[in-house]
C-alpha cells in the first residue's frame, strides 16, 4: 500500500499540469502531504512568498498555530527575514531568545535580527552567551555572532574538531557547522565532491558534521541541473525505502526541491 501510494504521489505531483505549483497548491502540500520530506519542501518553498505577503502578526500566528511543522517552519523563516532591519530593539529580541517559555521556532526567528546587535559586542560577552545562554537559540546566536567576527581564525580542520567535541555547547557547534559548510565548497580547488558530501551527510561522526555536509550538499544540488521531478522522486524514494537514512542527508534534498518550487512562484 505504501509503495502504491508513493507512486501515485509521484505521478500526481510531477504531472505536467502541476509543473509550476502556485501558492495555494504548495500550502495544500505543506498541510496535507503524507510524505514528511515532500511536505517540508513545500513549506520551505513558501518562505519568500510569506516574507513578501504576510504581516508580522500573521507570521507569528502561523509560527504558533500553523497546521504542520512545514507551515510553522516556513513562517519562522519568513518572520526571521521580516525582523532583520525592522527596528526591533536589542531588549525586545534578547527577551525573545532568552525566554524558555517561548516556542523554539519563535526564539529562532529572532536570532538573525539579534545578530545586528551582537556583532557589536565584545568577544568575551559573546563567549558568555554561547556558553551559558539559557536556551539553545541564545547559545546559537552568541556563537553565530562570535564566528562572524572571528571567522578568519578557523580553518576546516579546526571547525571539524569543534563539531565533534561535545565539550562545546550545542549552539557553538551548530554555528561552527554552518561556517564549515562554506569551507567544504570554497576554494573550489579544495572543495568536497558531491559524493563526499553525500557520504558525510549520511555517515558523519556527529550530527554537526552531518549538518555541515548537508548544507554544502544542498547548495550543490540547487546549482546542479537536477530537475524538480527528479528531486521529488528522490524524496518519495526515501519514504518508500526507509533505510538508515540520516535526517541531514534527507534535508539536503528537501532544501533543493524547495528551491526549485520557489523559483516557479
Amino acid at each position: 500500500m505504501k509503495r502504491v501510494l508513493g507512486c501515485l504521489l509521484v505521478l500526481l505531483l510531477a504531472a505536467p499540469v502541476l509543473a509550476a505549483l502556485d501558492v495555494a497548491r504548495l500550502e495544500e502540500i505543506a498541510t496535507r502531504e503524507v510524505i514528511p520530506e515532500v511536505q517540508m519542501a513545500a513549506g520551505l518553498a513558501l518562505v519568500d512568498y510569506y516574507t513578501a505577503n504576510k504581516t508580522e502578526a500573521e507570521l507569528m500566528d502561523l509560527v504558533a498555530n500553523g497546521a504542520t511543522e512545514a507551515i510553522r517552519t516556513a513562517a519562522e523563516m519568513a518572520l526571521s527575514r521580516l525582523w532583520i532591519g525592522a527596528g526591533k530593539s536589542f531588549e525586545e529580541l534578547i527577551d525573545i531568545v532568552y525566554n524558555r517559555d517561548e516556542s523554539s521556532l519563535l526564539r529562532l526567528a529572532a536570532v538573525d535580527a539579534l545578530l545586528e546587535y551582537l556583532i557589536e559586542k565584545e568577544d568575551s560577552t559573546l563567549e558568555t552567551i554561547y556558553r551559558e545562554g539559557p536556551t539553545p537559540e541564545a547559545r546559537y546566536a552568541g556563537a553565530k555572532a562570535y564566528f562572524h567576527k572571528n571567522r578568519g581564525k578557523f580553518d576546516r580542520e579546526s571547525l571539524e574538531a569543534i563539531c565533534q567535541d561535545d565539550q562545546y555547547t550545542d549552539g557553538y557547534r551548530k554555528a561552527a557547522a554552518e561556517l564549515l559548510a562554506g569551507h567544504y565548497l570554497f576554494p573550489p580547488a579544495n572543495a568536497k565532491t558531491q559524493a563526499e558530501l553525500e557520504d558525510q551527510a549520511q555517515l558523519g561522526a556527529s550530527e554537526y558534521l552531518r549538518y555541515a555536509a548537508s548544507l554544502a550538499l544542498s547548495t550543490l544540488l540547487i546549482k546542479s541541473d537536477i530537475t524538480k521531478e527528479e528531486l521529488l522522486k528522490k524524496l518519495v524514494s526515501f519514504y518508500l525505502n526507509p533505510g538508515p537514512l540520516s535526517e541531514e542527508y534527507k534535508y539536503a534534498y528537501v532544501r533543493a526541491l524547495a528551491a526549485r518550487w520557489a523559483a516557479g512562484l
